[in-house]
């Protein structure tokens, strides 16, 4: 019976079989828009991080003696400290900075601090990203032999396991000591309320936070913000 009409058990099969071949269609039209979805979303993000990539924020030509180079997190910090530059490359991940560093002019600082990890993270496995890192950090200490180098540790966020994120951050430290750089954990310097809705981005207490603490370490330091 349906909406007062009845059916034969053979009606009944037709109807069913007609149900599962619309729904295996639908979820076929599913799959296929996910997979035109992934490969735009690679596309842009190729167009946007590559090796051609151009940062949110340009290195002034006047020299300053800290640079902060690295991902969307570090988007505003240089706004507490005017003797910063800041390059930021959304998305960007480990191995791709490697060669931005490598391909351009960005000065000689007195301090280099260098935060990414997030977006290598949630796709590759923890003991390739250790790699990774450490080949920018050679890079680095090849482009700035005269810069003291900082490894920033990855920042606990939304949709990444905070055991992960730990995890990752020792091998940093393992790496900084190995290749007689400095590394800093700025978990230790921000709270939950430092970040937005979004559970991944620093809002303004958030940044000014994480600038602060990037010039106590790079000097010349401003008055500290967060502990």
């Amino acid at each position: 019976m349906d909406n007062g009409k009845w059916f034969c058990s053979k009606c009944r099969e037709s109807r069913v079989r007609q149900l599962e071949e619309k729904l295996e269609a639908a979820l076929l039209q599913i799959q296929e828009l996910k997979e035109l979805n992934a490969s735009l979303e690679e596309k842009l993000r190729a167009a946007t991080v590559g090796d051609a990539a151009q940062p949110i924020v340009q290195a002034p030509t006047a020299r300053k003696p800290i640079l902060v180079i690295g991902d969307s997190i570090v988007r505003h910090v240089g706004n507490v400290n005017k003797h910063m530059d800041v390059v930021c490359l959304p998305g960007i991940r480990t191995e791709q900075l490697r060669r931005y560093v490598e391909n351009r002019d960005l000065g000689t600082p007195d301090t280099v601090i260098i935060h990414v990890g997030t977006n290598d993270l949630r796709r590759r496995n923890p003991d390739f990203v250790m790699g990774d890192m450490g080949d920018l950090v050679m890079k680095a200490q090849e482009k700035f032999p005269k810069a003291k180098i900082y490894i920033s540790g990855i920042l606990r966020c939304r949709g990444i396991p905070w055991r992960r994120v730990d995890v990752v951050n020792r091998m940093y430290e393992w790496v900084a000591q190995r290749r007689n750089v400095f590394f800093v954990d700025p978990n230790s310097w921000l709270q939950d309320g430092d970040f937005g809705r979004d559970g991944l981005h620093l809002n303004r207490s958030g940044f000014t936070k994480l600038g602060g603490l990037f010039s106590r370490i790079g000097g010349p330091k401003l008055p500290a913000t967060g502990s």
